[in-house]
């Protein structure tokens, strides 16, 4: 087991006094990590000053290995491309990365886990149920660490960051025991977002007058709802928070504008927010404006395919051998692209991620960022969280949080104009939480 994988399985066992020191030797030189960390560095670096015809000649190198290697390692992929008349012996060529058949969620679930991997060193599985709800489990490679946390660091590297500096991370782990713990894999302060924040901010000043925390880390509507806190309620927290705080990282959710703007206003920060999921197989950021976002093609392969006359999210991983996700559709919609030489710049996500919509009277899909977001409610002005369930095709309930607001009341602060669909509204004290604490437009 490499050093990298013995301090992730032992996280809260170090404390933060150690963990700092720990914490300034650079990621070059890290036992297990050090050397991929190096390499994926270079490539950004090399990949960023290229021309695009060198950059159309990497991406098909990656390619051509990755497709290499599944089909003569992976029975899924043989099978498959078998199937639909492909073979690896037809790439020659940048342009027929496009002769490569699509996969998806539904396709490669057809073949058992073992049937769509191969038998990698240190493999350990991981699971994801994404934004459709449906569940997915693969491998991923022990070198997959040094190459996240190279591409993650050049992404937080926009607002100053080092890796010496702490965060303050909301979401993404279970097993916090003291309303606040510290991680020394990523060099940390985790905070238990079902926790009582009265109880936390205790703690956490405490920390706060010992350790200087520079960054927040986390689910946007996470770090929103901890902001309302500090405002409404912890003036004093709110300003050591403020006097310290460079910045915030936003991943895993849609940033919508209701929750980035009050981050930013409460504690005085820029933010910045990525594109990525679990599988790996795309990684994109904020690299120049806000909501515009540009992906790593050193990560791996991203690309658009059309739909029905929409525009989808398609990605290969370059490196993760153990399995395989070649010209995987993430199903997600994007808009405003911009390409060069065939190779995406930059895209705009439809508003969020795909799955979050409800379906009116006549069957159509109606975007929930458009619903929330998209017009002007006066309810935002009462209510925290306003998420959405789908009781039946043309029948939702409003869940909102807003205390004293009873439902009548807010049905007529909430826009309904033009939408098809039977609307009742539910008061709730707190919004509904995914298992890792996310709070989603839609109630599942």
């Amino acid at each position: 087991m490499s050093i990298a994988l013995f301090l992730k399985n032992n996280l809260t066992n170090i404390p933060p006094i150690i963990g700092k020191t720990i914490n300034k030797f650079p990621y070059d030189y890290r036992p297990g990590i050090g050397g991929v960390y190096r390499q994926r560095r270079s490539e950004i670096a090399k990949y960023e000053s290229s021309s695009t015809e060198d950059r159309r000649y990497f991406i098909f190198q990656q390619i051509k290995s990755i497709v290499n290697f599944a089909y003569q390692n992976v029975h899924a992929y043989k099978d498959y491309y078998n199937k639909q008349g492909f073979h690896p012996d037809l790439l020659l060529s940048f342009d027929d990365i496009a002769k490569i058949p699509l996969t998806s969620k539904s396709i490669l679930s057809q073949y058992p886990i073992e049937e769509r991997s191969s038998q990698k060193s240190g493999r350990y599985v991981v699971n994801t149920g994404g934004s459709s709800g449906t569940p997915f489990s693969f491998y991923i490679e022990p070198s997959s660490m040094g190459h996240e946390w190279a591409h993650m660091h050049t992404i937080w590297s926009k607002l100053g960051f080092k890796v010496s500096d702490l965060k303050l991370v909301f979401g993404g782990r279970s097993n916090i025991k003291e309303l606040v713990d510290y991680d020394v894999v990523r060099n940390s302060f985790g905070l238990d977002l079902y926790a009582d924040y009265k109880d936390v901010a205790v703690k956490l000043k405490k920390i706060l007058k010992k350790y200087q925390v520079k960054y927040l880390h986390g689910y946007p509507s996470s770090i929103y709802d901890f902001a309302v806190f500090c405002k409404e309620q912890d003036n004093e927290l709110r300003d050591m928070l403020a006097e310290q705080l460079k910045g915030a990282f936003m991943g895993s959710e849609f940033p919508h504008p209701q929750y980035r703007d009050t981050i930013e206003q409460v504690f005085g920060i820029k933010t910045i927010s990525w594109y990525g999921h679990t599988e790996r197989s795309v990684l994109a950021y904020e690299k120049n404006a806000k909501y515009v976002y540009e992906p790593f093609q050193t990560y791996g392969y991203s690309e658009i395919i059309n739909v029905d006359g929409k525009d989808e999210l398609v990605g290969t991983s370059y490196y993760n051998q153990a399995s395989p996700l070649i010209r995987y559709n993430t199903n997600d919609e994007i808009i405003d692209t911009i390409s060069d030489g065939g190779i995406l710049q930059s895209f705009k996500m439809n508003g969020g991620r795909s799955g979050e919509f409800v379906i009116d009277r006549e069957g159509k899909k109606i975007n929930l960022t458009g619903l929330i977001f998209g017009r002007h409610h006066e309810l935002f002005n009462k209510a925290k969280y306003i998420q959405v369930k789908q009781i039946d095709n043309g029948v939702i309930e409003i869940h909102y949080v807003a205390n004293g607001l009873l439902a009548d009341k807010a049905s007529s602060l909430f826009d309904s104009k033009n939408v098809n669909m039977d609307i009742s509204f539910v008061q709730r004290d707190e919004p509904v939480r995914t298992v890792s604490g996310k709070v989603g437009l839609l109630i599942k």
